[in-house]
């Protein structure tokens, strides 16, 4: 009994069978692995916002201490200023009070007339004093002292005073500018014109004669080589007070002058009033109590 091949279909299909198949892709690997990427995400926002939170916490700290501690210093050197304020705000009012009638009195006393009499009795003064002072310096050798004028300054070997240079003329004009002055300021006050010419007089003789004699080097010169001859302090007092006289004459004979007496004065001088703190000694005592 012969046996039946099997058909080619059979054959395949046993083949099939036989072989060994690859195993299937398991299902939603795509979602395992979001759902894995999504943890890890999740873990890393959690660790940076606790990270943000720690952060935040750490400066607040950093920024709240000293903030607290110089709010406290501020404080404790606020009640100082104002115990200090309080203390010293009634010496202010006192110092204001007497500086408003120093000037209330002062606008009675010192009038334009007696404000110019006294500069013109103080620059008569000063023409006489100048008279005393060094008119001229001589100074030797100031050609090897170059540069070394403030370390070392040259030698001066002669001084001349300034009343010795026109036989102490001024002394007589300082006097006679003096009475011109007193005379204006009692009644006549035409006098003051006369100032006018003992100014010039102090004026032409600084010029003509004292400025002259005290660039003079005499002998000097040809004793010594590079003599300089500089005129000092005397010299210009005495020719400012000239010049001081001539400008003092015209304000003198206005100052004193009938229309300017009998002008009618002017509006009292306000009342200086001193400014008043009662509310802040009330706000500071309630301060300090609450402390």
């Amino acid at each position: 009994m012969r046996l039946r091949k099997p058909s080619s279909r059979a054959s395949r299909s046993s083949k099939s069978r036989s072989r060994p198949t690859a195993p299937p892709r398991p299902a939603g690997r795509q979602e395992a692995a979001k759902d894995r990427y999504g943890k890890v995400a999740a873990s890393l926002t959690t660790i940076a916002r606790k990270s943000a939170v720690e952060l935040y916490g750490i400066a607040r700290e950093m920024i709240r201490l000293p903030a607290a501690l110089f709010m406290r210093v501020a404080e404790i050197l606020g009640a100082y200023v104002l115990r200090a304020w309080l203390a010293l705000w009634p010496v202010l009012v006192a110092a204001w009070g007497l500086a408003g009638r120093g000037l209330a009195v002062a606008a009675r006393v010192v009038t334009p007339a007696r404000a110019v009499t006294l500069v013109a009795l103080l620059t008569a003064a000063a023409l006489a004093a100048s008279q005393w002072a060094d008119l001229r310096g001589i100074t030797i050798d100031t050609n090897n002292y170059a540069g070394l004028e403030e370390i070392a300054p040259p030698p001066q070997v002669e001084t001349q005073t300034v009343g010795t240079a026109h036989a102490w003329m001024g002394i007589p004009l300082a006097v006679l500018a003096a009475l011109i002055v007193i005379g204006a300021a009692r009644g006549r006050p035409k006098l003051a014109r006369l100032l006018v010419g003992v100014g010039a007089a102090v004026v032409a003789i600084s010029l003509f004669i004292d400025r002259p004699e005290g660039l003079d080097k005499g002998q000097l010169d040809i004793q010594y080589d590079s003599v300089t001859a500089t005129l000092l302090t005397g010299f210009w007092a005495q020719l400012v007070s000239g010049v001081v006289l001539i400008l003092l004459a015209p304000l003198l004979i206005r100052a004193f002058s009938p229309a300017s007496a009998k002008k009618p004065a002017g509006p009292k001088p306000a009342r200086f009033r001193a400014p008043s703190l009662r509310g802040l000694g009330r706000s500071g005592r309630a301060a300090e109590a609450q402390r």
